[in-house]
């Protein structure tokens, strides 16, 4: 199944662009819902880079334990502004994300998250939970992007977002 979620962000794709490659950006947007921490204990990394795996503890609400979630960058193109990962973890078997960057006029930015999602017979509940998590994570993208705005030269991490 698939998932496709999109929203305007009232801040610069190129800005946009810089801040989506950083890791701390997926734990702060998917807060409080999911919480990701860096499997055995590492730090989170500062940037994704292609051709990188890995692994996370993810807990719902940051109580519940969901188990073990790996992510591999298999590709961040800076020329279209995309990341593609494939992702798996627990039940799914297939979590294949891609992060897209554009214009849309103005200084702000259309962002969108697609997710093609298998789980064996669990395809559907984990299809409805992700469009409830994407959902969450792009309204807090928009507040975000609307802090960032407001302070001219700050960047995701720099202004404590």
């Amino acid at each position: 199944m698939r998932v496709y979620v999109e929203c305007v962000l009232p801040y610069p794709p190129e800005k946009v662009w810089h801040d989506l490659q950083r890791p701390a950006l997926l734990r702060d947007l998917s807060r409080p819902i999911v919480h990701f921490y860096p499997a055995g204990g590492a730090p989170f990394p500062e940037h994704w880079l292609e051709g990188t795996t890995q692994t996370f503890n993810v807990h719902l609400f940051g109580t519940l334990p969901l188990g073990a979630h790996t992510i591999f960058v298999e590709r961040i193109d800076p020329e279209a502004r995309t990341i593609q990962t494939r992702e798996s973890g627990g039940q799914v078997r297939r979590w294949d994300h891609q992060l897209r960057v554009r214009p849309a006029g103005d200084g702000r930015t259309l962002y969108s998250d697609e997710i093609t999602i298998e789980a064996g017979w669990l395809t559907g509940l984990v299809w409805l939970y992700a469009q409830a998590l994407y959902r969450h994570r792009q309204r807090r993208w928009r507040r975000i992007a609307r802090r960032l705005a407001a302070a001219p030269g700050t960047s995701f991490g720099d202004e404590g977002a």
